[in-house]
């Protein structure tokens, strides 16, 4: 299987919705970022940070898995 990635489908009002998948199975989630005054590519560039520092902070939670 690949690295692990992440797949995001854009909803409503700033909604994101993610998967995290990597060879161990797979999380989805959603995150939601302010919408007011901004351009759609700084939309998606802060959901994107966003759904980087949650997957930053599980690997950081349980630890990377081993490499094979």
């Amino acid at each position: 299987m690949p690295s692990p990635h992440y797949v995001v489908r854009r909803s409503r009002s700033g909604r994101f919705n993610f998967t995290l998948l990597s060879e161990h199975g797979r999380i989805s989630g959603v995150v939601v970022v302010p919408t007011e005054k901004l351009s759609r590519e700084e939309i998606e560039r802060s959901a994107r940070a966003k759904i980087q520092a949650l997957a930053a902070s599980l690997v950081a939670a349980v630890g990377a898995p081993p490499e094979a």
